[in-house]
């Protein structure tokens, strides 16, 4: 699978990120992205048949950014806030 170009990436990246930041989390609390939400960053790139799985970069963006996939296919994709609870950890090392 050939993955979009590294500007085209960069762009749809950042949109996902607005978004995140602008939304509101459903009761699994986690925020529900789908195409028709990149609709017009998609068409001012000329991008006809978007699919999440083609942006380069993707996942490692939403983890640095404090975030993580939960879900992801070609047409949707869940995200949550990443979430590190210290008393989860095991104390034996």
């Amino acid at each position: 699978m050939t993955s979009y170009t590294e500007v085209k990436s960069k762009v749809i990246r950042n949109r996902i990120l607005e978004i995140l930041k602008q939304s509101e989390v459903d009761i699994d609390k986690a925020v529900s992205i789908t195409e028709s939400d990149l609709t017009d960053v998609l068409t001012d790139l000329q991008i006809n048949n978007f699919d999440f799985g083609k942006v380069a970069g993707l996942r490692k963006e939403i983890n640095y950014t404090g975030y993580k996939i939960v879900y992801k296919d070609a047409k949707i994709m869940k995200i949550k806030e990443d979430t590190f609870d210290i008393d989860t950890v095991p104390k034996d090392y």
